[in-house]
């Protein structure tokens, strides 16, 4: 384990790395400054949401639930084309914040403060992480000091990684589920199990294929996370039924169905779906206006591959190297989990955060591993507002940049050797 002053120093030169190339990216389109990550960040000190990205269909849905209670999803979504894609129980999180109103807060208002403070939480809990994976090994040069000057960097750094920062900005629940995915990876690396899987499980509530991690505990033998998870399900079931029938909660999977076959092509769906809609010219690539893009069966037939490979590898992997059930495995199904969807916006990338600060130990200790690192945290971290110059051309593939640093560092962290990461050795509690 490095020094406090070594770690440090090679943990702000990363820092000063990202923050030059978003520089530079800003000086080499200036009239795009305005979808630059520091921008972003800029907003987020200030608590400030850009664009709500949940609330509004949250708001039509609910509408619609009130009005026409047995066919939400065949008004919302078949009929008016709404982009509500989340499952019933995801209302009961839009009512909460409507029911703010009665003690004098405004709907909106609630929902910055919740989002504001689970993104603060997510970068307290990303420091706890790293003090956490290095305690065990920490010298008596780590001073009060060092701690939160460590702390401070780890802030800084997480306002400039853009799937972190984008999602509060957007105004997007998926700034709650990472916040409760990265609280669930800290606490299974203390040795906890129960409440993991309840945050794993809550987050279901939101979105659904969460539930993979499931079949995950259920084949690492980490039962009491698999059953407290399975009581979330429950639970989260039990309530959608009640509340909002159980015609819309079936047919909720309907919606699912048809999202798995016809994927989205936005630039922003850093997915190998996107990638091939937009390498194939299938779909519009810049707007939503009309919809999803039609079926496509080759398109389809490779998600559906592609998907199986991911979530293969996690689930294979780990148990020929014959270390499951560590953080580390935890982390790669969580990389597999988002990476296997075929709709995988930016925000959807929180937690590979975590997957950088595990290695950053061996970046202080080893020039090629901070290369390597730095190469792929770059290309996760910002915009690259440049290259929508490039979205109707040949080199559109280049916009699924996300999507590429995310795959190189679940497969490095995948296939490297576990005694190279402290993270392999560091299980707490």
């Amino acid at each position: 384990m490095p020094k406090a002053p070594v770690l440090l120093r090679r943990l702000a030169l990363f820092t000063l790395c990202v923050l030059l190339f978003e520089v530079g990216m800003i000086a080499v389109a200036p009239r795009l400054h305005s979808g630059s990550v520091l921008k972003l960040a800029k907003s987020a000190m200030e608590g400030r949401i850009v664009f709500d990205d949940t609330s509004p269909y949250m708001a039509q849905a609910d509408l619609v639930a009130r009005q026409t209670p047995d066919a939400l999803y065949e008004t919302i979504f078949f009929q008016r084309g709404v982009r509500f894609i989340y499952p019933p129980t995801a209302l009961l999180l839009y009512r909460g914040w409507l029911a703010a109103a009665r003690v004098g807060i405004r709907p909106f208002a609630a929902m910055n403060a919740t989002l504001l403070l689970a993104f603060w939480a997510t970068l307290f809990l990303a420091g706890q992480f790293l003090l956490a994976l290095i305690q065990t090994q920490a010298d008596a040069s780590w001073s009060l000091r060092d701690v939160w000057s460590l702390r401070a960097l780890i802030a800084l750094l997480g306002l400039m990684f853009l799937p972190l920062v984008n999602a509060y900005c957007l105004g997007q629940a998926q700034t709650l589920l990472n916040l409760a995915l990265v609280a669930s990876v800290f606490l299974w690396m203390l040795g906890r199990r129960v409440t993991p899987g309840l945050l794993i499980g809550l987050t279901c509530w939101i979105k659904p294929q969460m539930a993979l991690f499931l079949l995950w505990g259920m084949l690492r033998r980490q039962w009491s996370f698999a059953a407290s998870l399975a009581i979330m399900l429950l639970a989260g079931g039990g309530l959608s039924v009640a509340v909002f029938g159980w015609h819309n909660s079936v047919e909720y999977l309907t919606v699912l169905r048809y999202l798995s076959r016809h994927g989205d092509a936005l630039a922003t769906n850093q997915s190998i779906n996107g990638l091939l809609h937009r390498l194939l010219h299938v779909g519009y690539f810049t707007t939503a206006t009309h919809g999803y893009p039609p079926y496509n069966s080759t398109i389809y037939d490779l998600t559906i591959c592609s998907s199986a490979i991911f979530l293969l590898a996690a689930l294979v992997v780990p148990y020929l190297q014959r270390r499951t059930g560590d953080t580390i495995d935890l982390l790669l199904f969580a990389m597999a989990t988002i990476m296997a969807s075929p709709i995988a916006w930016e925000h959807h990338y929180g937690v590979f955060f975590l997957v950088f600060l595990a290695w950053m130990p061996q970046a202080a200790k080893r020039w090629r591993t901070f290369c390597l690192l730095l190469g792929m945290y770059l290309l996760m971290s910002g915009t690259w507002a440049p290259l929508s110059y490039l979205m109707f051309t040949r080199w559109t593939f280049l916009l699924s940049h996300v999507f590429f640093g995310g795959c190189l560092l679940f497969f490095w962290t995948l296939l490297r050797d576990g005694s190279e990461s402290d993270l392999y050795r560091c299980q707490t509690g």
